[in-house]
């Protein structure tokens, strides 16, 4: 999953939380391309219920669900 995000954005950060499975994402991409570009590498992805649809590039995604 880094690896597929950081060919789109070198300086990505991707952490798991193991106990709940969430992914934590830190990137300049925006939210809906963050989801497509993990769903292209064959990973379940949607944006977490606390993140906010749209923002701006350069915001944390504050997570995508695993």
């Amino acid at each position: 999953m880094t690896e597929a995000l950081r060919a789109w954005d070198p300086e990505a950060e991707v952490t798991l939380e193991s106990g709940t499975g969430r992914l934590m994402v830190m990137t300049t991409l925006p939210t809906e391309r963050v989801v497509a570009i993990l769903k292209e590498a064959g990973e379940h992805a949607e944006a977490g219920d606390a993140e906010p649809r749209g923002h701006k590039a350069g915001q944390c995604c504050g997570g995508c669900s695993h």
